[in-house]
């Protein structure tokens, strides 16, 4: 989910900040909050498809749950078709394309570039497709909007994966680890750069979501 809402934001949705493992393990019905009435997954993802970059907002259709089995799970129409708009009214660079929720970071272009080429993927997560069964099963409308932080030519090198948080920035108290390996600092410093470039354009897209009319 996403986190760094402004206020504003914050009073008109009901927000939770969801992990991967939480979701794998189905623990939402444990989630604190009423019951909500759709649900909107959003968050970091790794673009796939060739000529993404970070920023561009990944409109999920389908999500698909990596097997075994496969199984792709499809948006509410309603909300994709008000997402749309939404994306639309804020000028932002979008794709609708297939969303694959996997349980382990993608990490090289290598692997982004065989996701695509094999089964068509725009980008890879961790949590939406469990999300979006579980909203599946407990009847609530639901839909994935994720959006790019590291695009398909772009490496997360394997080291700078254990000081990182769910949002793509240093875990406090990892710093003194991170200068204590010098050669992770420019890598560091550059999905940095990007994670914030893809919040700001997810924070937009969040307030002209709840801008623009439509139901729930």
């Amino acid at each position: 989910m996403l986190r760094g809402l402004p206020p504003s934001l914050r009073r008109t949705l009901t927000v939770r900040t969801v992990g991967p493992r939480a979701a794998r393990l189905d623990q939402l019905d444990l989630l604190p909050g009423p019951r909500p009435s759709a649900l909107l997954v959003t968050g970091l993802a790794g673009g796939c498809e060739p000529g993404l970059a970070p920023g561009d907002l990944i409109l999920g259709d389908p999500v698909t749950m990596a097997g075994p089995p496969r199984r792709d799970v499809e948006p509410d129409p309603d909300l994709r078709r008000r997402a749309v708009r939404a994306l639309e009214a804020a000028r932002l660079r979008y794709h609708a394309g297939r969303l694959l929720t996997v349980d382990e970071i993608v990490t090289s272009p290598a692997e982004k570039a065989r996701h695509w080429r094999g089964d068509g993927v725009a980008a890879v997560d961790m949590e939406s497709a469990h999300v979006l069964d579980w909203a599946r099963r407990a009847g609530l409308p639901a839909l994935a909007v994720r959006v790019v932080a590291d695009g398909p030519a772009d490496e997360l090198p394997a080291a700078l994966l254990d000081v990182l948080g769910t949002d793509g920035r240093v875990r406090a108290g990892t710093v003194a680890r991170l200068l204590g390996r010098p050669s992770l600092l420019a890598p560091a410093w550059r999905l940095g750069r990007r994670s914030g470039r893809a919040l700001e354009s997810l924070g937009r897209f969040m307030r002209a979501f709840v801008d623009t009319p439509g139901a729930p």
